[in-house]
């Protein structure tokens, strides 16, 4: 989100913002119509769902927090800026047809299915309605509608005042032809610190899963979960789907001779392509293509940093920014090389 638009406009609180973007749009489809097949219109867009992160606001919604918001503020501008992106992402996306009808646009959102840590009713009611505050976006993306589920909770709370009669014919018109979304964990909840009705607060509803291993910087490790993710979004949405996000943050230490080995690294996306090929071989989903993040380390958006590595390229700078910028290859970039050459068959 350009400052400027933040700042003077609200970001996507205003609904003025939804032209600057299909204009924006419009420009970039015409420039590579016949460079460029594959479009999304916005990264991550459900992260905001999490509307009392200030950094998710403002980098998906261009939401600067001001002295006295509420989080019930926060929430009603989410639900307010999430409806003017969706609409601009549906303009986005019937325009794009037109430029070019060959033209695949697709959204992109943050998935991480989401288990009880109990077998409880409250903790399995929790975990269907964490899924109900995040997957709204691709529903509306992919259906053109939102679920009831959703209107029923914005509607009780006086939410998303401005809808209207054009914007849910836009929302019907202009749906994705495919689904992209990033997998790094799985999510796991509780309902000992939050009540199923009462989750306002996502991240009060967090349990630690006692059964997987963890990142870092605390992630779940769960192979297996993308296999669950891509089941989850083939039942639910009937479109093909696309990963375009999914490696390990970590600590990399550069030896004496100057090598770096990775295996944890190449050990997390070994799983994931492996539960991968199974969810097409053996459950019959519908995938476009795998990416991994990343090719090379960079400034971690999450949280600032570049101590957290994901590339497969070395990048000599740290978090105090000193370094030469000099890059070097890791274990896992001779070991993903060998994958992507033979297709993904090779993952010794």
């Amino acid at each position: 989100m350009p400052f400027n638009l933040a700042k003077n406009y609200g970001g996507f609180t205003n609904r003025k913002v939804i032209d600057f973007f299909v204009r924006f749009a419009e420009v970039c489809f015409k420039r590579y119509k016949n460079k460029v097949k594959y479009w999304m219109t916005f990264n991550e867009i459900d992260n905001q769902s999490a509307f009392n992160n200030d950094f998710l606001m403002a980098t998906n919604s261009g939401i600067l927090f001001k002295d006295g918001m509420t989080d019930k503020d926060k929430e009603a501008a989410m639900y307010q800026a999430g409806h003017y992106e969706l609409v601009a992402s549906a303009l986005a996306v019937k325009i794009g047809h037109k430029i070019n009808p060959n033209f695949k646009i697709g959204c992109m959102i943050n998935y991480s299915p989401v288990r009880p840590l109990t077998p409880s009713s409250d903790d399995v009611l929790l975990a269907d309605k964490w899924e109900q505050r995040r997957d709204w976006f691709s529903d509306v993306h992919v259906f053109g509608e939102y679920p009831k589920a959703v209107e029923a909770y914005i509607e009780r709370n006086g939410y998303r005042p401005d809808i209207t009669d054009e914007d849910r014919i836009v929302l019907k018109e202009g749906t994705v032809d495919y689904v992209g979304f990033s997998y790094y964990q799985t999510t796991t909840v509780s309902s000992e610190k939050v009540k199923p009705d009462d989750l306002t607060d996502l991240a009060k509803a967090v349990a630690k899963n006692p059964t997987l291993k963890r990142s870092d910087w605390g992630w779940e490790i769960d192979p297996e979960g993308l296999r669950i993710a891509l089941n989850q979004l083939q039942d639910r949405y009937h479109k093909p789907l696309f990963i375009v996000e999914n490696g390990l943050g970590a600590y990399d230490k550069v030896e004496k001779d100057g090598s770096i080995h990775d295996d944890y690294r190449i050990d997390y996306l070994r799983n994931h392509i492996s539960e991968m090929e199974k969810a097409v071989e053996l459950d019959g989903v519908d995938l476009m293509g795998y990416l991994p993040w990343g090719c090379i380390d960079l400034v971690s958006a999450g949280t600032g940093q570049m101590d957290k590595r994901y590339g497969f390229i070395y990048v000599d700078k740290n978090d105090a920014g000193e370094g030469t910028l000099k890059r070097s290859r890791k274990d896992s970039f001779f070991w993903y090389k060998k994958v992507i050459e033979s297709n993904g068959k090779d993952l010794d």
